[in-house]
């Protein structure tokens, strides 16, 4: 549920309100499947929810950590 609250506010506060496989797409530059902390930094909803969507702590957020 938590997880759920987190990304509804994620997409409710960024400047472009996108799907969240948009997310993805748009965010991935280096198109390896997953988003960097780095990569997320052009986000700052996305960036200042990272730690949290991160559920495995790989530092990575995975299309599956996107859609919970």
């Amino acid at each position: 549920m938590k997880k759920l609250i987190v990304a509804t506010s994620l997409v409710l506060a960024s400047a472009s309100v996108i799907a969240q496989d948009d997310i993805l797409e748009a965010l991935d530059t280096d198109n390896d499947g997953r988003i960097s902390l780095e990569e997320a930094s052009a986000d700052a909803a996305l960036s200042s929810v990272f730690t949290e969507l991160d559920v495995n702590k790989d530092g990575y957020l995975s299309a599956s950590e996107l859609e919970n």
